[in-house]
């Protein structure tokens, strides 16, 4: 139990385990800037538009050629799919239960187009326990969710897909969520529910639990990494691409209880996004979303930066130790469960280092890939607390739609 490496100030307050939010590499964890937070797959250091719309008349110059079975792309002045309404893709959210199945995620998070109906979309969809599995997770690690927190809200639409190593809601959600009441308020990276503790005494599985694709998890560059994965909850997304798309892309905002006194230590959660796809990697699957090191997304990833500025990081056995930059602040982590301050790396009260959140994000991000045109491919999303069951992240996902035009490999705050 690695709590078991953590100083006496740290301990006290070990139930109230929140995210982590910096990088490693140098005692001022340099990977946090906005010099950092730059698009991946061939671009320089600046995030410059990778990301960017295309033209408008059918996209990268082209002109309009109405047809069924093409997507309907916003913005661009045209009726792709031939209805008669020119820039109306679907959607396809409200009403879904919080606990729904696989397909109701799909839909939660903008993938609406039915692949049998339509001519394009999904074409399966499951839960599973990682990669290669077919057995379920346990239900409490996905939700469909109005909302993550008091600042958080869907990217499309009216709801937002959560998927989490510990349980997918937020902190003091209401009193006819599972976290909301007098008693009941407690949060999803460090409290407990019904009696169990959230942050990682009684976790979901055992230890080890939860099957990672080959090469994962990767540790980011400076970082050592454990090897196995536990509470591994996987969507496993099938996907027909529609006649007119070059790419796909999403939106996603990783929360982590790392932080931040296991920064750049074995026990770093991960989150992928595993694309299977003949348009993509040369046909070799691989992960579509990291920072323009090619760290995977984890606290350590250059965008994860909602946090609390200029605190201790890294003071666990193991980790790295350093000084938070943290320039966009945790003021989105209130009531995710994330945000609560706590006495972590010695920020206890009556100290005289500062107090610092014990969790924190990346903000939302937009991750792309090319895929053909029509192709049927996998998309999977998958998240994991690494080297042992304790401390939880969770991942938001929304906003799945299509690109046109040139698409490049890449992940950059969304426009």
């Amino acid at each position: 139990m690695r709590s078991s490496s953590l100083p006496l100030g740290f301990l006290a307050l070990a139930g109230c385990c929140s995210v982590l939010v910096f990088a490693c590499g140098s005692t001022k964890n340099s990977g946090f800037d906005d010099s950092t937070s730059s698009s991946s797959g061939g671009s320089s250091g600046s995030s410059s538009g990778i990301l960017g719309n295309p033209t408008a008349e059918g996209g990268a110059g082209k002109p309009c050629a109405p047809a069924p079975g093409n997507y309907d792309f916003p913005g661009n002045n045209c009726d792709d799919d031939g209805d008669g309404k020119v820039d109306n893709p679907p959607t396809c959210d409200d009403g879904l239960a919080a606990s729904g199945s696989a397909e109701d995620f799909a839909k939660a998070i903008g993938l609406c187009a039915n692949a049998a109906k339509d001519g394009y979309g999904l074409v399966s969809a499951k839960f599973t326990r990682g990669f290669g599995r077919n057995d379920a997770p346990k239900a409490e690690q996905h939700g469909v969710l109005p909302k993550f927190g008091n600042v958080i809200k869907p990217r499309e639409g009216k709801q937002l897909g959560v998927l989490s190593t510990g349980y997918a809601q937020e902190f003091n959600g209401g009193a006819s969520t599972p976290f909301g009441g007098t008693t009941g308020n407690e949060g999803s990276a460090g409290y407990k529910l019904n009696g169990k503790d959230w942050w990682g005494f009684n976790p979901l599985f055992p230890n080890p639990s939860g099957t990672a694709p080959p090469g994962f998890p990767k540790a980011a560059d400076g970082c050592m990494q454990g090897s196995d994965v536990n509470d591994v909850i996987n969507v496993k997304l099938e996907i027909k691409a529609p006649a007119n798309a070059a790419g796909v892309k999403f939106d996603f905002n990783f929360y982590s209880g790392e932080w931040p006194a296991f920064i750049c230590s074995p026990f770093n959660d991960g989150f992928i996004a595993y694309l299977t796809a003949k348009g993509f990697n040369s046909g070799t699957p691989d992960n579509m979303s990291f920072d323009a090191k090619k760290n995977p997304v984890s606290v350590n990833n250059g965008f994860f930066d909602r946090c609390t500025a200029s605190v201790d990081t890294g003071c666990a056995n193991g980790a790295k130790a350093g000084t938070s930059t943290c320039p966009s602040g945790p003021s989105e982590l209130a009531g995710t469960g994330f945000g609560i301050d706590g006495a972590w790396c010695g920020g206890y009260p009556g100290s005289k280092k500062k107090q610092s959140v014990n969790g924190g994000a990346t903000g939302w991000l937009t991750s792309q890939a090319p895929i053909h045109a029509g192709e049927t491919f996998t998309l999977e999303l998958m998240i994991w607390d690494t080297g042992d069951p304790f401390l939880d992240s969770s991942v938001l996902i929304d906003n799945f739609s299509w690109a046109e035009g040139e698409v490049k490999v890449g992940t950059d705050r969304p426009r």
